[in-house]
């Protein structure tokens, strides 16, 4: 059995947007990091192999980015009208890390 296990240092969500809403957000962060750590709690202390989409997709570090990154628009799916996440960089250690932007 070969399986890969990834340990990351940091993730960063970067969001934009034409307007903030009625309180002066974009997004809370409050709600944005508490997204990020169930993402980060699902692939915890697990054989990243054995989790989908990863039984099929390479659970490279540009990999896991892309699934950040559709993770947490898919829980953010209720954005103000044209506010989008721009790009998710997840750091390996302090001087690698894999950055995945749509369409780039």
């Amino acid at each position: 059995m070969i399986s890969r296990t990834i340990c990351f240092n940091r993730v960063r969500v970067t969001l934009e947007g034409p307007e903030l809403d009625s309180i002066g957000l974009l997004v809370d962060f409050t709600r944005l990091k508490q997204i990020v750590r169930e993402i980060m709690g699902r692939l915890d202390h697990q054989f990243v192999n054995d989790l989908e989409p990863f039984k099929t997709v390479n659970p490279s570090a540009e990999n896991m980015a892309k699934y950040f990154y559709d993770e947490v628009a898919r829980e953010l799916a209720d954005l103000p009208p044209g506010a989008r996440i721009t790009d998710v960089v997840l750091w390996e250690t302090d001087t690698s890390r894999a950055q995945y932007r749509p369409g780039n």
